[in-house]
């Protein structure tokens, strides 16, 4: 954990996400490569404009419950050649102590199962 975060991250262990921009455009679906309490990194087929404000459902596999939805802003974009996507980083906006709770709940669980070796 870098000194500059106060709670840990799940860098290795994708998450499928569906983003849109509002109500009238179709969610496009992906992946996340790092998600902490305070935003996630994903990958993108298509450039984000920095600012831009997004929708998400976070699918967090293996919890009952469903989807997470939380809103978050772009606040990068850039193409990997490697890849041919564009990573993404979001900070998440507007989070509710229950949306925290389940973030964290989640990440610490995963880190637990690491640490029993289940995964």
């Amino acid at each position: 954990m870098s000194d500059a975060r106060s709670h840990r991250r799940l860098a290795d262990a994708p998450l499928l996400v569906a983003y849109t921009i509002g109500g009238d455009f179709a969610a496009a679906r992906t992946e996340t490569y790092d998600i902490g309490l305070g935003g996630l990194a994903m990958l993108c087929d298509s450039e984000l404009p920095s600012g831009q404000s997004l929708r998400l459902e976070l699918e967090l596999r293996g919890d009952p419950r469903p989807a997470l939805q939380l809103t978050g802003e772009v606040r990068w974009c850039r193409f990997d050649d490697a890849l041919g996507k564009f990573r993404t980083g979001i900070e998440f906006t507007g989070r509710t102590p229950e949306q925290e709770s389940q973030l964290l709940g989640y990440i610490d669980m995963m880190y637990k199962l690491r640490d029993l070796g289940v995964i």
